[in-house]
């Protein structure tokens, strides 16, 4: 059996791929939920929209201090792992999740395959470079996306069970966005001109309040200069530290914002092939917005994601001076939006089911 182990809503799209294609060839797959992400905003329309199957166990874990967190995934995990008895167990990315999920498989001697292995900012004041750091040392498959991670690996001495594959972003995006190009997104959303789309969740952006507060007036500017809206899906992280900071109430009568709740996957790409920007702190928003070809601007100054800025369709601002965005986006706006994804050509998910079966499944 295939155990896949997620917890928020970017692992629930990336690992979707694989699910589906275990199942279409037969091979027993069943999903742990660890609860990191329990709003139903939050996972459960991914869950539908996506025709997952719903996990064969959540653990509910919810938000807690990290050490706590990470505690309380781990002990549930051992009773999860003693009921299914995986042959493998699959982790996706950089999450609290998968931190938890490869040092319970690894301890117990289960083979752990890294889905999206190989990534890294350099940035250790992102806590999500050491939860994947420390799960590629003790995974025993890394599917990478490109060769820039196969080299990353390398130079960590990691050289054995790497793969490059692709990125199963591709996969999920070709083909849901074509079911997201027949919906209301847009009219349900109120959306009549020009917009840019937002999303902002990141410690760097929104647990300080001075940096916070700069990050929506410089946006606010920036809209109003250019006759845009800007559609800002608020995660629920955000939106804590803009009422936090006393500043919910300014934003939510701003003109130049159209808020909602956090919402479902196939809005979201539809809202992305649509805009004529994307501006984003989040690492699966570079990659969608490169494969939908659509102009991006990661509010950092890094990103683990390096290949979209080579292929042109991305650039880096985590500044606050609207004039250097402006400045930017001119930029990025009279490029051709002829750029390739490198991230793979949609297969990726076949690959990855190949190699499990070569390596540690049968049917």
């Amino acid at each position: 059996m295939l155990v896949v182990i997620l917890g928020t809503r970017p692992e629930i799209i990336k690992t979707a791929p694989v699910v589906l294609e275990a199942q279409r060839r037969g091979i027993p797959v069943a999903i742990i939920h660890t609860g990191q992400h329990y709003d139903d905003a939050l996972d459960g329309i991914f869950f539908r929209e996506l025709g997952l199957p719903q996990p064969a166990i959540n653990l509910r874990v919810g938000s807690l201090p990290v050490l706590k967190q990470l505690g309380a995934m781990i002990d549930r995990l051992h009773d999860a792992f003693e009921t299914f008895k995986p042959k493998v167990v699959m982790v996706q990315g950089d999450t609290n999740s998968v931190l938890a999920g490869a040092l319970a498989a690894h301890k117990i001697g289960i083979p752990v395959a890294h889905l999206e292995a190989g990534l890294r900012s350099d940035d250790w004041d992102m806590p999500e470079e050491a939860n994947r750091v420390l799960a590629g040392f003790v995974a025993d498959l890394h599917f990478c996306p490109t060769e820039v991670q196969r080299e990353r690996l390398r130079g960590e001495t990691i050289t054995e069970g790497v793969h490059v594959v692709g990125n199963t972003v591709v996969d999920a995006a070709l083909h849901y966005h074509e079911i997201a190009k027949s919906g209301d997104t847009l009219s349900r959303f109120g959306i009549v001109s020009p917009y840019a789309l937002l999303t902002m969740h990141r410690p760097s952006n929104v647990d300080e309040p001075g940096r916070l507060q700069s990050m929506i007036e410089m946006l606010s500017r920036f809209a109003e200069h250019r006759g845009w809206k800007i559609v800002f899906p608020v995660h629920p992280r955000t939106k804590a530290r803009l009422v936090a900071s006393g500043l919910w109430d300014d934003l939510a009568v701003n003109p130049n914002f159209i808020l909602s709740e956090p919402i479902g996957y196939l809005d979201l790409l539809a809202l992305q092939s649509s805009a004529q920007l994307v501006l984003t702190d989040s690492g699966g928003l570079q990659e969608e917005a490169n494969i939908l070809r659509v102009p991006c601007v990661t509010l950092r100054a890094n990103t683990e994601r390096p290949e979209t800025v080579e292929a042109g369709g991305n650039v880096l601002y985590a500044g606050i001076d609207v004039h250097e965005l402006d400045t930017l986006v001119d930029a990025m706006l009279i490029r051709p939006r002829d750029w390739s994804s490198p991230f793979g050509d949609g297969m990726t998910a076949k690959r990855v089911i190949d190699i499990l079966m070569q390596t540690h499944l049968s049917i």
